[in-house]
């Protein structure tokens, strides 16, 4: 698991706001997921200043239930060879 940031709040359009601790931009559409290993979204834009980047997290569910400061992580990514 890579620290991806933490937890900032909800965005009107249910989206979860994550101000980005990491130096390197991660990939759109990589899974988040909280310290227990629960998969709670994915990427879906980054914004904000070059410097201290916000992600923007869709959820993959209704029900998620996060405390504002609560650590995110993001699955490493691993791209399949090309046959």
């Amino acid at each position: 698991m890579i620290r991806l940031g933490y937890f900032i709040h909800w965005t009107p359009s249910k989206k979860m706001l994550v101000k980005m601790t990491m130096k390197k931009l991660p990939k759109l559409g990589v899974r988040v997921i909280n310290s227990s290993g629960r998969v709670v979204g994915k990427i879906v834009d980054v914004i904000g200043p070059v410097k201290s980047p916000y992600a923007v997290v869709k959820p993959v569910r209704r029900d998620i239930d996060l405390k504002t400061y609560e650590d995110l992580y993001i699955k490493p990514y691993f791209r399949r060879e090309r046959k």
